[in-house]
């Protein structure tokens, strides 16, 4: 029994520092439960939140596909040791389920005003609202959101509804509302998109920084990053391979 119990504990002492913080929790907003992740490191003091929002392929229920095992996409990447050692974040990953995205029916390009927020974006910037409530520690002028492929779209959703929210974004391989540029135009954001991309066609990325540097915007809070001959998985591979993107993510405060 004692030697069944140090073995349990030394595993969990050797656990990686990444995972260690990671918690599967439930919110439910009243009309939608969404699960979801979250990552709180072993530190005081008020810290970031920084929000990634998963692609299709992990879409669903599980509370798990979300999280990227075994990557250094997504969540991994924003809670790895050598992140976390630059600036220490808690670090939120939702997840919606298969027929339900982010924002939007489809990949394309939409109307923002005539599509109703889905379900689970409401729930989501339901849920930031709660935890900036109820958590102290985070530090509400350091809210960041990311997010790839339908989860991309689903950062320029969030933007654009909740403009005065987030102090940079970076998003993915998603599509938008160009229209809608000039309510977002003063965050800074960071922008990745493979030219051959064959899932969410590069133009949406393209006609979206135009349309923020044409509505105002400068080339100080606009970043385009656009990987040439490369495709849909490219752009979160790029933005993942070094700590660039991270350290440019936390300088930035409301």
């Amino acid at each position: 029994m004692l030697k069944s119990f140090l073995l349990m504990a030394a595993s969990i002492l050797c656990a990686s520092p990444a995972m260690a913080g990671w918690q599967a929790k439930q919110y439910h907003d009243g009309q939608f439960t969404l699960p979801y992740q979250f990552y709180s490191p072993q530190a005081s003091g008020r810290l970031p939140l920084i929000i990634h929002l998963h692609g299709t392929g992990e879409a669903g229920t599980d509370n798990q596909a979300q999280m990227y095992k075994n990557t250094n996409w997504g969540p991994q990447y924003f809670a790895s040791p050598k992140n976390q050692r630059l600036q220490t974040a808690y670090v939120l990953a939702p997840q919606t389920p298969g027929p339900m995205r982010w924002a939007s029916t489809t990949l394309a390009a939409y109307n923002f005003k005539k599509t109703p927020s889905t379900p689970s974006m409401t729930a989501l910037l339901h849920l930031v609202d709660h935890m900036i409530k109820t958590n102290p520690h985070i530090d509400k002028n350091r809210i960041y959101i990311t997010g790839l492929s339908r989860g991309g779209q689903g950062v320029w959703n969030a933007m654009m509804q909740r403009p005065t929210l987030f102090a940079a974004a970076l998003p993915i391989a998603g599509s938008a509302d160009p229209k809608q540029a000039k309510t977002i135009n003063h965050i800074p954001t960071w922008v990745f998109h493979g030219s051959a991309d064959e899932v969410t066609s590069v133009d949406y990325s393209r006609e979206m920084v135009d349309a923020i540097i044409r509505s105002g915007g400068s080339t100080s809070t606009i970043r385009y990053t656009e990987i040439e001959g490369g495709d849909h998985a490219s752009s979160w591979k790029t933005a993942y391979s070094n700590d660039k993107v991270y350290r440019w993510l936390i300088k930035h405060h409301k």
